[in-house]
């Protein structure tokens, strides 16, 4: 089953070429929208979002009390605790930092004012829709939280907020987007490395063992499928694709989706091997190592495979043909030897000579599509080489009609 991602732990995309990439290896990206919340996309984003319907949001509210449920046990059990650890001091009215797990470095606004936690760490805004309201007022009573009028992080989008200590903040996220994942069968992706965690559930034990025991969140293998996606297209995406127009992944998508979909069912059924084979491996060290062999067995090999298979029919052998025509000294000796033998006629001109080229190169390439159709459509990785054509600025089509074109006076 195709999977459609659900971002975490944040609203808005914080890596352009992140986004970019998954709309390479996900059906569609959900993102946790409370009521009332405004968004506030970029220009990449709202493409993909209306363009390519990629961008979904969905309302968190059936997810809400499950999640308060197991963060209130934990304040009620062990607040003093987390007081010690995670209290807030009513200072300044500015949320400037974002959830983090604990120990992680806090990504921080540029607001000149900060509230602040007793250890001076920024705070970190969660929106009220995120958490019931028995939550929030134990919350608040425990010290562990205050209302903030203003977040940094959302461009004067006016609202209240609850400011709280980053980790505390990004523990309650992680067990929001499990629970909601839950309902949804929606798969947690993140673009925060240190936070691919929220695919397993987030009880009561677990928050207090993160929060308070110092322990990192067990790995587990649910999010096989969005490690596996960006393992794989990873190898054919220009090292710029932050600055790729969104335009040109919207097309991909449309112009190959049959070749998309055959893609994401090979990413969905390497996870599937993969989780039932490694259920009890819980070390993140050796989930990262399987998944990279199965990546390469399954993706980098295959697609070496098909690039072999592009070149054996005739692509490579015409692109060479052309650039040699058109750019040896040989050639155009033979041109101009040509034209004093016939003289004026169409035959014998320079435009004569290069329509046929034209017309030779055009019909091998013809002759060849017909094979690489049909080694295309038996690739499972077809769709990343398209990708690597259509996102890399040279590739052999291109330079062929360049050269021709040249020839024949159309122009570059």
């Amino acid at each position: 089953m195709q999977r459609t991602g659900l971002y975490y732990p944040y609203v808005h995309f914080r890596d352009a070429a992140w986004i970019k990439a998954a709309a390479l290896y996900l059906p569609e990206m959900a993102r946790v929208v409370p009521e009332g919340f405004r968004v506030s996309d970029p220009e990449h984003v709202r493409v993909l979002r209306d363009e390519l319907g990629f961008v979904q949001d969905i309302d968190p509210a059936d997810a809400v009390e499950a999640a308060s449920r197991h963060l209130l046990r934990v304040v009620e059990e062990r607040g003093e605790e987390l007081r010690n650890r995670f209290g807030v001091t009513v200072q300044q009215d500015v949320v400037d930092a974002e959830p983090s797990p604990p120990g992680a470095r806090m990504r921080v606004g540029t607001g000149a004012h900060h509230a602040r936690s007793p250890w001076g760490r920024p705070l970190a805004g969660l929106y009220p829709g995120e958490m019931s309201p028995e939550l929030r007022r134990a919350l608040f009573e425990a010290g562990l939280a205050a209302r903030r009028e203003r977040n940094s992080f959302t461009h004067g989008a006016p609202g209240v907020w609850l400011g709280m200590d980053p980790a505390l903040a990004w523990v309650y996220k992680c067990a929001l987007t499990a629970e909601l994942a839950a309902r949804t069968a929606f798969l947690p992706v993140t673009d925060q490395e240190a936070a691919h965690t929220a695919v397993d559930p987030w009880d009561t034990e677990r928050m207090a063992a993160v929060l308070l025991g110092g322990a990192p969140a067990p790995a587990g293998t649910g999010d096989l499928a969005g490690r596996i996606g960006v393992l794989s297209v990873r190898c054919v995406l220009p090292a710029g694709l932050g600055g790729v127009p969104a335009e040109k992944i919207v097309a991909l998508r449309k112009t190959y989706e049959p070749e998309f979909l055959a893609y994401t069912d090979a990413v969905a059924r390497t996870a599937a091997d993969l989780r039932e084979e490694l259920a009890g491996i819980r070390s993140p060290q050796a989930l990262d190592t399987y998944v990279r062999q199965a990546v390469h067995r399954e993706f980098d090999v295959e697609l070496v495979k098909l690039r072999k298979a592009m070149n054996g029919v005739g692509l490579q052998t015409i692109t060479t043909s052309v650039s040699t025509t058109f750019d040896t000294p040989t050639s155009a000796a033979l041109l101009s030897g040509l034209i004093g033998t016939v003289g004026g006629t169409m035959a014998g001109s320079a435009a004569g000579i290069v329509a046929g080229v034209g017309a030779t190169a055009v019909g091998i390439l013809g002759g060849a599509r017909g094979r690489r159709d049909a080694a295309l459509a038996a690739s499972p990785v077809s769709f990343l080489l398209r990708v690597e054509n259509g996102l890399n600025p040279d590739t052999a089509v291109r330079r062929i009609g360049r050269a021709l074109r040249r020839g024949a006076g159309a122009g570059g």
